[in-house]
């Protein structure tokens, strides 16, 4: 994690060098102080008896020299009064300066750390693989990209400036306590070895806790982003009150978790500020010693009690240091697994860019599964001529959807090889590949942007014209110009805003626009009714001419013209060929054919012994 601390490097100088400026101006202080007051004690005679405090400011008093004395002295007393007096005024105001640029310069070393951090982890979740997703859920990569970004950061920050400050603290006031007394400086060392040990035994201790705070965090934050996009789903069911209780119950767990890590903390604090607490008042008792036996003055006391007191404080933050490192090293681990997680499609060296072709795929004995040890598609094989259209039709679950998958190296296959105009797929970049290779998805997801934003995502620099003949060959001009601002109409968010048509319309708009030499639509017409989809055909035609396509559908009607059909059963191909040939055949491609083209007989159904009755009741009744 320290690595982000390079692209910072400049402003971690100027933090540091301010830090250190400021450290040594304050113990200049400090000691200015000590001599100031030893000068001022030198003044008058300490004898006679003690008055008030109304008194020593006013009048005369013979047991200390009072304030008129004081302002007197600049003329009559010492003559390194007035100029300690005037270092001490300009000390403090360098200290005060340097103290405002090292705030300033932590600042900008912060936020400067945070853009780095959250610019490399979201870099990383744009290009790590499919298979890394599909394992980690998005609740899980919110909190690692905030909570953990954000323990991270203050961890480096703290280690980098607040330890150097501490190391500077102690360094410093030790050096000016050792002038003052050998002995006591050595005694002020006595709680270091108590404080090491027991930070170390109670870091063993809170890991774990800490640890399990964060995963808890996570699957709250995985519930409400769950809940906010099927919200739809959960308002149609009625059940808002289940996924309330629900939430509360692991809320619940999470401040069960979060009470055992403050109570682990609120034992570590008092002990920590115990030892520091009896050391405080073990060298106090020294220094009235070495006062009553003459050999520490007035001010050697007020500069002890002035570096006790800061190097004391400083090793109490020790605690809040601790506690931000025990919570810093879970989320390091964690945003470890993102940063450095291996791509689940690694891209050779020296890859090569897909050369020009016509599209021609090959797959040679391709097997396939999101799980090595149960594959879900097993020795595919087929050849597809360039500028061809290939259907892909069988029951839900056949591994369809995950044989296109494979074309653009989304996953690759854990048997065989992939071909495109005779190359390798493992021997191109996957860049070139996939801008060669379009998809319009089963599930269309919309951006949160304008209409034409939308349509020209995968070509973000193409002109208007090109976006309004893309719209016209998808069928979606006419709705997109009933829309308030025609093309600029802003979009909510994953499309809410259209209808399951218009968004489906829209992809392929947007899949047309990108001009690819390879063009997969995955069930692409489910969505919209027959009228359209024949409107949509008919304007796909110009624009599959010349381009390979692969066609995932159920209706028959949909597949009739394609050069080559494949049927997938349970992860095999049964049957290839086109539709008349497999309408000569028996199978499942003619029993799909027969009850599309020529109805179905209804029959009965027979629920098993012992089935819920529920579903066979009135409509509206509540079983």
């Amino acid at each position: 994690m320290f690595r982000f601390l390079r692209p910072v490097r400049t402003q971690v100088f100027f933090a540091c060098a301010y830090l250190t400026f400021a450290v040594g101006a304050e113990v200049l202080a400090v000691k200015q102080t000590g001599r100031a007051t030893d000068a001022i004690q030198q003044i008058a005679p300490v004898h006679g008896p003690a008055h008030g405090f109304f008194h020593w400011l006013l009048g005369p008093s013979g047991r200390l020299p009072t304030l008129g004395q004081i302002v007197a002295s600049f003329h009559g007393g010492p003559e390194n009064l007035p100029a300690l007096l005037m270092g001490l005024v300009v000390i403090t105001a360098i200290f005060l300066f340097l103290r405002y640029r090292r705030f300033v310069s932590e600042a900008r070393l912060s936020m400067m750390m945070v853009y780095y951090i959250r610019e490399a982890v979201y870099d990383k979740l744009q290009r790590v693989g499919f298979g890394f997703h599909d394992a980690t859920s998005s609740g899980q990569l919110i909190n690692r990209a905030l909570s953990d970004l954000q323990n991270v950061r203050s961890f480096i920050q703290t280690a980098v400036l607040t330890t150097l400050e501490i190391a500077l603290i102690v360094g410093g006031y030790m050096v000016l306590v050792f002038t003052l007394s050998p002995w006591l400086a050595m005694l002020s060392l006595l709680p270091l070895p108590f404080w090491t040990w027991y930070i170390l035994r109670f870091s063993r201790r809170v890991q774990p806790a800490a640890k399990s705070v964060m995963e808890a965090d996570d699957r709250n934050v995985s519930i409400i982003a769950e809940n906010i996009s099927g919200v739809h789903v959960i308002k149609a069911f009625a059940i808002e009150d289940q996924e309330i209780q629900r939430y509360e119950g692991h809320c619940q767990t999470f401040l069960q978790r979060v009470r055992t890590r403050i109570r682990l903390f609120a034992d570590f604090t008092p002990v920590i500020r115990g030892i520091a607490s009896a050391s405080y008042l073990v060298l106090f008792l020294a220094g009235g010693l070495l006062m009553l036996e003459g050999k520490l003055r007035a001010g050697d006391f007020l500069i002890l009690g002035s570096a006790m007191g800061q190097i004391l404080s400083r090793l109490q933050a020790v605690s809040v240091i601790n506690e931000q490192y025990q919570n810093a090293i879970v989320s390091a681990r964690r945003l470890c697994e993102v940063l450095f997680a291996p791509p689940t499609v690694p891209e050779k060296p020296g890859a090569i860019p897909l050369p020009p072709g016509d599209g021609a795929v090959r797959f040679e004995n391709v097997s396939f599964g999101y799980d090595p040890s149960k594959p879900i598609l097993r020795n595919i094989s087929f050849e597809a001529k360039g500028g061809s259209q290939i259907a892909i039709v069988g029951p839900t679950g056949a591994g369809k959807t995950t044989l296109v998958n494979l074309l653009a190296r989304f996953y690759d296959p854990i048997e065989g090889r992939i071909f495109i105009d005779g190359h390798d797929l493992r021997d191109l970049s996957l860049a070139s590949l996939r801008t060669q290779v379009a998809f319009v998805f089963q599930e269309t997801y919309l951006f949160s942007e304008t209409v034409a934003a939308n349509i020209a995502y995968g070509r973000p620099n193409i002109s208007m014209g090109d976006i309004e003949a893309a719209s016209r060959l998808a069928q979606a001009h006419e709705f997109i110009e009933g829309l308030p601002l025609g093309y600029e109409t802003l979009l909510g968010e994953r499309g809410s805003s259209l209808s399951g048509g218009q968004k489906q319309r829209l992809a392929i708009a947007r899949a047309i626009l990108t001009n690819p030499r390879i063009l997969v639509l995955d069930d692409a017409t489910a969505s919209v009714d027959p009228e359209t989809e024949e409107l949509i055909r008919k304007g796909m035609r110009f624009v599959m001419k010349g381009r390979t396509s692969f066609v995932i559908a159920h209706r028959i009607s949909t597949v009739k013209q394609a050069d080559l059909v494949l049927v997938i059963e349970q992860g095999r191909v049964t049957q290839a060929g086109t539709h008349q040939q497999l309408m000569r055949e028996e199978g499942h491609y003619r029993e799909i054919a027969r009850v599309q083209l020529f109805g179905d007989n209804t029959e009965a159904i027979v629920l098993p012994a012992g089935a819920d009755l529920a579903m066979t009741q009135t409509p509206g009744a509540r079983p």
